[in-house]
């Protein structure tokens, strides 16, 4: 069964792609127009691995005597 939200995001990047020329300094000056609105968070995933990473025993998977 195809997976239709990746079919129209495919559908959406290569509209985008398309009214660009493929032209990737286009894509990247057209997406540069685009901001983020203030009320949107953002995730930073590498904070969130790093913490966790920190919040873990350190000998976790090795017994313990």
């Amino acid at each position: 069964m195809p997976d239709t939200i990746i079919n129209e995001l495919w559908e959406i990047k290569d509209s985008i792609a398309r009214e660009h020329g493929y032209d990737i300094d286009a894509l990247v000056a057209h997406l540069d127009t685009k901001k983020r609105p203030e009320s949107q968070p953002v995730v930073n995933l590498r904070a969130k691995k790093e913490a966790a990473e920190r919040s873990a025993p350190v000998d976790a998977d090795k017994p313990r005597r």
